[in-house]
């Protein structure tokens, strides 16, 4: 009798483990070979479409580089905005290289040299570090101006925690914000994976978006 339920036992023990294996070679499997459709998810769900439309103020959000302020001096060259605002915190052991210790500061200097007019041209100075802070920094000048609607530029990896950041802050004041992504180069949609760039890019700012969420930022 003592045999028969150990064998019973063995039995299952051993079916049970056999079906757990095909389960995770059959998803190991539908994972390997649908890994572009997987990979491509990834970066389609933190990447919103680009929505560029005319706007009262163009806001270049974030420790931008030249391609995005590029962009954004061109949108605005085209009508697609009244004023560019930039943003940015304290530049910290770099600050002898520049005239200004704040990167909004540098990035107007920047802008200003490319042809726009000062007067056109409106650093967000904020007193702490991060994209939630940008967004409150921006509310008394985004009155001042009387600013109705938005196109943002920044990073393509950055853009959706940035925009709903700034409509969670904004949700009050009925502000429209329109998309306009910078590629980045070592993070798009068929190659983030492949560099150390892009999956950093990614995986940090899906964490930092898990962290706004769990704020109440987003």
């Amino acid at each position: 009798m003592k045999d028969n339920f150990f064998f019973r036992r063995k039995t299952t023990w051993k079916t049970t483990l056999s079906f757990k294996l095909i389960i995770f070679f059959s998803f190991f499997f539908v994972i390997v070979l649908f890994r572009s459709f997987w990979l491509q998810s990834i970066y389609g769900i933190l990447v919103p479409e680009p929505n560029i439309e005319v706007a009262d103020a163009i806001l270049i959000e974030g420790w931008t580089n030249d391609q995005e302020i590029q962009f954004a001096v061109d949108l605005f060259k085209q009508g697609f905005g009244k004023y560019i605002f930039t943003t940015g915190y304290k530049i910290g052991r770099f600050a002898d290289c520049y005239k200004s210790d704040n990167y909004a500061e540098v990035t107007k200097e920047q802008i200003s040299k490319m042809g726009v007019e000062d007067n056109k041209i409106i650093p967000i100075i904020q007193s702490e570090r991060g994209t939630y802070n940008e967004a409150m920094s921006s509310k008394l000048l985004f009155e001042k101006y009387n600013i109705k609607s938005v196109l943002i530029v920044t990073s393509n990896w950055h853009m959706l925690r940035t925009y709903l950041t700034y409509k969670k802050v904004f949700e009050e004041k009925h502000i429209a914000f329109y998309l306009a992504p910078v590629e980045a180069e070592m993070c798009k949609v068929n190659n983030w994976w492949k560099n150390h760039y892009g999956l950093e890019y990614l995986f940090r700012e899906y964490l930092k978006l898990i962290y706004y969420w769990f704020k109440g930022y987003i």
